[in-house]
């Protein structure tokens, strides 16, 4: 037995839950395919560019990214913590150790604000501003190796368009946007 759901308003649509005779409800093949497609392909990226950065740099694709908005997203390549956990987004325990790493590494210092003594401001050293422009090239070459070669400039323009959507409501919570 197939049963329709909420997404089927009669537009044509395929609907987007399939219920077997045992009443376990499942994605229809389209949604499936959109859903795990999307699921597949982010980890399937992810997993390629950090793995390059790690064997060309010794960095991983978070800690380049910690890097790049310090030293491309902000005008004097310091952020407060709090700011950076937004930005990059990662939950806080994980972007304090990733910058407690890259402390140790020598590739940005943490100091408190002078203004909150609860607050803490990350600064690109001059050794991360070495790594991150030796790294962006890594990065924006396997960007466009796993991702926008692959695609058609009507593509990526939809992409954008379905990404921002799908983000929205990530964004309207304060989760920020992932500028990489």
């Amino acid at each position: 037995m197939v049963a329709t759901n909420d997404r089927s308003g009669g537009d044509g649509r395929e609907t987007a839950f399939r219920i077997n005779r045992h009443a376990i409800r499942s994605l229809s093949p389209t949604y499936a395919d959109a859903f795990l497609g999307l699921v597949r392909a982010g980890e399937h990226l992810e997993r390629e560019l950090d793995s390059e950065l790690r064997r060309a740099h010794g960095i991983g694709l978070r800690g380049f990214e910690v890097l790049l908005h310090l030293g491309a997203f902000s005008p004097d390549g310091r952020l407060p913590m709090t700011q950076l956990t937004v930005q990059a987004p990662l939950s806080q325990s994980r972007m304090s150790r990733l910058v407690a790493e890259l402390e140790r590494d020598g590739l940005v210092s943490r100091e408190t604000d002078e203004r909150d003594t609860r607050s803490v401001i990350v600064t690109i050293t001059e050794k991360g501003f070495g790594l991150l422009r030796a790294a962006q090239d890594t990065h924006y070459d396997g960007l466009e190796r796993h991702l926008f070669s692959r695609l058609t400039r009507d593509d990526i323009t939809q992409l954008a368009k379905v990404t921002r959507k799908l983000l929205s409501r990530v964004d309207d919570e304060g989760a920020g946007s992932r500028d990489v």
